[in-house]
């Protein structure tokens, strides 16, 4: 078990990072994006951070379970009020994504990025992000990040659906680590990262995006709902979308999906 994860921890670790101003920490919440979208709409600055040791209604992206025992792993959600339109929203989950991976590779050498955003180690899901936005009258109102790392949990504890699925920091390099220090080496990484996305766009996160993917160039297969798309993974367009060259020579640009390399 890791040391406790407490206000005060994150408080020490987090000191100066600026998408950390207001920590709200929670011993148990339903779900930290939930908790984050609420105080958006309440006017939360950006920099607010919702953290809990347990959630009970965690989820990930296609409304999934997100498994979230106390005492092992992060969540987190996190406020952002960036000056963009809301078509462009979707680019942050990249963004996120770049963060991680280059955030729990020092941790974890060897990190992948699966497209859209989620994080692997051997193949298996290490970190996921969720990322979901407010817009009206044509503006943006605030983006919420939320994003999960599986920090200290055993593959024997994970339910038998994802056990063959998910790794952890711990199962990954044999040692149980601080969560408030995988917070704060987190959103350190975060704020880097968008500081240059608000500075100099989306195109250098883009770059780094395809720079720590397995996926590029290789045949991948999408199943966005009913749908199923296969092709040869040409890049990402400037949303964020995946580009697939098809076979017929065409360029396909998916937004959502679950993509996998296409073995064999």
């Amino acid at each position: 078990m890791s040391p406790s994860l407490t206000a005060a921890s994150l408080s020490e670790r987090l000191a100066g990072v600026g998408l950390a101003r207001h920590i709200r920490f929670y011993a148990e919440l339903g779900s930290t994006n939930d908790e984050a979208f609420d105080l958006a709409r309440q006017g939360a600055p950006e920099g607010t951070v919702v953290v809990a040791d347990r959630q009970t209604r965690g989820r990930g992206r296609m409304q999934r379970v997100w498994v979230s025992p106390p005492g092992r792993n992060l969540y987190l959600s996190l406020v952002l009020r960036p000056d963009i339109a809301p078509e462009q929203a979707p680019q942050l989950s990249i963004v996120a994504g770049v963060a991680a991976a280059e955030a729990l590779w020092g941790l974890c050498p060897g990190v992948t990025l699966k497209w859209p955003n989620d994080v692997l180690a051997g193949g298996r899901k290490l970190c996921g992000i969720l990322a979901e936005m407010r817009a009206a009258a044509g503006r943006l109102d605030f983006v919420i990040l939320g994003i999960g790392v599986n920090v200290n949990l055993l593959r024997e504890e994970c339910p038998p659906e994802i056990a063959g699925i998910a790794t952890s920091l711990r199962e990954e390099t044999g040692g149980a680590l601080s969560r408030a220090e995988v917070a704060a080496v987190l959103l350190r990484s975060l704020e880097t990262a968008y500081r240059i996305y608000c500075r100099e766009g989306f195109s250098p996160l883009r770059a780094r995006w395809l720079e720590r993917t397995d996926m590029a160039g290789k045949p991948v297969r999408v199943v966005a709902g009913t749908d199923v798309y296969e092709g040869r993974m040409a890049g990402l367009d400037d949303a964020g979308a995946l580009l697939l060259e098809e076979k017929t020579g065409g360029i396909r640009a998916v937004m959502a999906g679950d993509a996998s390399l296409v073995k064999g």
